[in-house]
């Protein structure tokens, strides 16, 4: 299996098809296989790069290392171990955090950024309730934020709850520190920072509302937002039709 080595801890990625390079980073409840939707839709024209994320599935790490600055770290490190010198990122909910890292540290290697489902790391005045109680739930808590019109359908919910066993030592508890003081972005970075951004959130996500990702809008220096109908907070899973169009809309403007 493919791995790179990143500040210590072997990193697990996938990469499929040629072109313009586009890396996906999942969120706690996932890992590299939950793009399967987004890697058949742009494999025949993109360089799709997938990965777990330290500690989740086959990249196992110790607690003290689980930071935002690795979590980018590990990303440049599997762009350059692939000779990529920029890419398309899309971050989904704690992938976010990665992902906007990445691009206000390095904005140089990041053509466009997606950030689904996620303020990627800025602090949101009123957190919901169901963000302050999605600890105490576990890995059901993130299954439990999906649309009504999603759980119409228990294969694929199912689907998730299979993806989302993979994560074999996952627990709220060690991800501490990916809420560190010192790694939370302050929007008066973000103008400077001219990645042209698109936000994307869903209709039913109870976790980050889409009022409050509305809000962080004009923080960006080139930003908008789409809402996806019967999507809670996974619409790339729920709605990936609608999410790939988007995606594509997106980025087809700024590719190399």
């Amino acid at each position: 299996m493919p791995y790179v080595n990143s500040n210590g801890t072997e990193i697990y990625y996938e990469s499929a098809g040629a072109g313009p390079a586009i890396v996906f980073a999942h969120g706690a409840g996932g890992n590299a296989a939950i793009w399967f939707n987004q890697i058949a839709h742009f494999k025949s024209k993109y360089q799709c790069i997938t990965f777990d994320h330290r500690s989740f599935a086959r990249s196992p790490a110790p607690d003290s290392t689980l930071t935002i600055p690795n979590f980018r770290d590990d990303i440049f490190a599997i762009m350059d171990h692939l000779e990529i010198n920029k890419a398309h990122l899309v971050g989904q909910s704690m992938g976010g955090f990665s992902a906007l890292r990445c691009a206000l540290d390095n904005p140089d290697r990041v053509s466009s950024l997606t950030l689904s489902c996620t303020p990627g790391g800025i602090s949101l005045p009123n957190p919901s309730k169901a963000l302050q109680e999605l600890g105490s739930r576990g890995a059901d808590g993130i299954k439990a934020t999906m649309s009504k019109k999603t759980f119409e359908d228990p294969a694929l919910v199912q689907l998730y709850s299979s993806i989302q066993a993979f994560n074999t030592e996952f627990s709220f508890s060690r991800l501490y520190n990916l809420s560190r003081q010192e790694d939370r972005v302050e929007t008066s970075r973000l103008k400077n920072m001219k990645v042209p951004t698109l936000i994307i959130s869903g209709e039913e996500d109870p976790l980050f509302l889409p009022e409050q990702l509305s809000d962080l809008v004009p923080c960006f220096h080139d930003a908008r937002i789409e809402i996806v109908t019967d999507a809670g907070h996974s619409p790339y899973f729920e709605q990936p039709h609608t999410f790939n169009k988007l995606l594509q809309e997106h980025i087809q403007n700024y590719s190399q």
